[in-house]
């Protein structure tokens, strides 16, 4: 089952987990090639996430200006008096998330491919690229923040336990784990993250017909665009991914034969009233999952359309998406 992970282009270990426990390997995109974080690298390794560049163009020259910018910002940072490097790096990302800054950065890209200055900085493929990959910055860096404070409270409990010789009751009920999808943050600039990635969605040369996020305040949008959209199915204890390995189960096989006929035929109130019973094992831990289907329209036309953005002047880098219908899916807690 081919699934594609929208619109973030940084995915944590337990979102990535929680993804593949529901429909095995997926796809992430990436703006930039050879940028990719650490912890990302690692779930690639294990099989968990493939890696997608859907465009590539002028990407020395990018990367070549991104850090310059970064350097930039890294001597900002330490002007400003913070020793803290940890806060220093988050400081200089967040800034970074500015459509003005992206345009500077797309003049100065095109200079450094073009031998010159061009006036006509705007180029949005280019721009949603830049966007994209400091948003990938804000998103891991929050995503380290949110562990440094998470291994903060752990040490402090331990302390407090060690000092009164037993466990502290009301501390303990307050550091329950978390009861939804960790990365709160990723709600940070909703719309312009889903902008900038339907502009490299509409250059993939292998779309998909299942799109899956993490954050409901990201599908709610989407679904507000939406011309026409059912919900199609709610699965709500699916056992996390708790192996390196994902051979599909029988409940798995089961979704994705329901996933290709609804992408494939023609949907109807009726046809969408099927009753489906998944022999889902039991599991402590848990996620829940529900399917929204967008009839008659395939990824490019609906993302392009929810989003307002046409598609790219040579429709041959950009093949129409297999698949009747688009489908998106919501992982949660």
């Amino acid at each position: 089952m081919n699934s594609i992970y929208f619109p973030y282009t940084y995915i944590s270990t337990p979102v990535a987990e929680a993804i593949a426990a529901c429909f095995g390997r997926f796809t992430v995109y990436q703006p930039l090639p050879d940028e990719l974080p650490p912890s990302m690298q690692a779930l690639n390794d294990r099989g968990i996430i493939d890696i997608r560049i859907p465009v590539t163009g002028g990407s020395r020259e990018l990367i070549s200006v991104v850090r310059n910018y970064l350097n930039w910002a890294d001597a900002h940072a330490e002007s400003s008096g913070s020793n803290i490097t940890s806060l220093k790096t988050f400081q200089a990302a967040a800034p970074l998330l500015d459509n003005a800054l992206s345009s500077q950065i797309v003049a100065d890209v095109k200079k450094q491919i073009n031998g010159k200055s061009d006036s006509k900085s705007s180029n949005p493929v280019l721009a949603a690229r830049i966007f994209l990959y400091f948003a990938q910055r804000f998103d891991q860096q929050n995503q380290e923040l949110d562990h440094v404070l998470a291994e903060f409270s752990q040490k402090e409990q331990t302390v407090i336990r060690d000092l009164k010789m037993e466990d502290d009751a009301l501390a303990d009920e307050f550091n329950k784990g978390p009861a939804r999808m960790p990365d709160d943050n990723t709600d940070y600039l909703i719309t312009g993250r889903l902008e900038a990635w339907t502009r490299i969605l509409l250059y993939d040369k292998e779309p998909a017909v299942l799109y899956v996020t993490h954050r409901s305040a990201v599908l709610e949008q989407l679904l507000d665009n939406a011309a026409v959209a059912h919900k199609v199915l709610d699965l709500a204890a699916i056992p996390r991914l708790t192996a390196a390995t994902m051979e599909p189960a029988s409940w798995q096989e089961q979704l994705f034969a329901y996933i290709s006929d609804l992408s494939e035929n023609n949907w109807t109130p009726v046809s969408g009233k099927q009753t489906l019973e998944f022999d889902l094992p039991v599991a402590e831990n848990t996620v829940s999952l529900k399917f929204y289907l967008i009839p008659d329209q395939n990824a490019r036309q609906f993302f392009g359309q929810a989003m307002g953005i046409k598609s790219p002047e040579h429709d041959h880098l950009a093949p129409v998406a297999s698949g009747r219908n688009t489908l998106l899916a919501l992982v949660g807690s």
